[in-house]
């Protein structure tokens, strides 16, 4: 979205209420949205997922100072979230409207968290409660909700829910769909200290006075999010996985290099084999930086433009988009088939075949640009490296017979570039 920021903590509530006791393994997260005058018409409809009328995920919010044409507004986009991700376990938003100021801030959003729960798919990281709650298969938090939103009943908002933003107003089904995309998790623990150091988890209340969380706030442990988990650099560096001291000054110039991509799979399928970019701007911005998709490559009216740190006047997007939902499914969810086929990756690639597939105990790869030298990796759905070996010949014999039965990917790296062909081990 354009020139109107939306922050993203993976910490926070700006609940205006005492914090109460720190529990384990907790945390909060969070996403604000600030916006401008700046007004450039565009309209990206909802999914066709929406219009089936089936809902994979129940979403229940508990509204507060809402009028009846914003809880509408706002009940549409959770619609539109409920058509897409699936669950078993239901979503628990608290979100208030009321007024944050003139200094243009739409909304902020913070999610409650936890780590090393039964089901987590990586260990030592933070994931929302939201997506936690359905890979444990049951509630984590219970008496607490899986995030905190507010939303600035001073904005020029438009409730309607037809796309059509007049000038001047700001489309608030656009806003609410954004903020509960970072709920979901996209959003992360980096930050720069007054010192210059960058560093995952290292964030604390004082990094968001005055906003208090409702949640117990939990002592980070130098652990990342889930999202920051897939973060690397331009030359493939996993950033919160090691490959850097944190906290250090590297990690601070890493952030601000405008040069961070996502990792996953999914996310890198449906950006066309490229991996896509976060935005990491030279002047760090804490709630903004390293927890959006890349606002330059991703402009206005661009299908995966929603999940870009700046919102535009007049202007209306009310699909999360490929690339974010592709984000959510490399972090765990489970996301509607239907959605942009996030489920139902097809080898098509016709220079490369598996072969046979589903698999037992081996395949093969074949495929009229291998090459002596060239590498083939393959990865599990949580985008962990199981297996690495360079191209020895034309046709290769590939043992997974160890492997446990799933779905996995192969990346074929050529001189011509990289592809990814799925494969599924009975």
């Amino acid at each position: 979205m354009k020139k109107t920021i939306l922050l993203s903590f993976f910490l926070l509530s700006i609940g205006f209420k005492n914090i109460n006791a720190q529990t384990n393994c907790e945390v909060k997260f969070g996403v604000a949205c600030y916006g401008s005058s700046e007004n450039i018409f565009s309209k990206v409809d909802v999914p066709p997922s929406f219009y089936r009328g089936t809902r994979g995920l129940a979403i229940n919010v508990n509204y507060t100072g809402f009028t009846a044409p914003a809880q509408a507004a706002f009940d549409y986009s959770k619609q539109i979230w409920e058509s897409i991700l699936n669950g078993t376990q239901t979503i628990k938003i608290n979100v208030y409207f009321l007024a944050l100021g003139s200094g243009g801030l739409l909304g902020i959003t913070f999610p409650n968290g936890r780590k090393n729960f039964s089901g987590a798919l990586v260990s030592d990281v933070w994931y929302p409660t939201s997506l936690a709650n359905q890979l444990a298969g049951t509630e984590l938090n219970v008496g607490e909700s899986d995030f905190d939103m507010y939303l600035n009943s001073s904005a020029n908002w438009y409730f309607g829910t037809d796309g059509i933003c007049p000038t001047g107003k700001y489309d608030f089904a656009s806003v609410a769909l954004h903020e509960m995309c970072h709920g979901f998790g996209l959003v992360g623990l980096s930050k720069i200290d007054t010192a210059g150091l960058g560093s995952f988890g290292l964030l604390t209340l004082a990094d968001f006075a005055p906003a208090f969380t409702s949640f117990p706030w939990p002592e980070l442990d130098t652990l990342p999010g889930i999202f920051d988990h897939y973060l690397m650099t331009s030359n493939g560096a996993l950033i919160s996985q090691g490959a850097f001291q944190n906290p250090s000054d590297t990690l601070a110039t890493i952030f601000k290099s405008n040069q961070i991509y996502w990792s996953g799979i999914y996310g890198l399928q449906f950006n066309n084999n490229i991996e896509p970019k976060i935005y990491a701007p030279p002047t760090f911005s804490l709630g903004s930086s390293m927890v959006h998709l890349d606002e330059a490559t991703y402009p206005n009216g661009n299908e995966n433009e929603l999940m870009t740190p700046f919102a535009t006047a007049h202007s209306s997007n009310h699909n999360p988009g490929p690339i974010a939902i592709a984000i959510l499914k490399d972090i765990g969810w489970n996301v509607d088939p239907n959605y942009n086929d996030v489920n139902n990756i097809q080898n098509s690639n016709s220079e490369f075949q598996i072969y046979p597939n589903p698999v037992t105990d081996e395949f093969r790869v074949s495929g009229s640009e291998f090459r002596l030298g060239n590498s083939i990796s393959i990865s599990d759905l949580a985008g962990r490296i199981l297996l690495q070996q360079n191209i020895s010949e034309q046709e290769n014999k590939i043992d997974v017979s160890n492997f446990t039965s799933g779905i996995y990917f192969v990346e074929l790296k050529t001189e011509s570039g990289n592809s990814i062909l799925k494969f599924v081990k009975e």
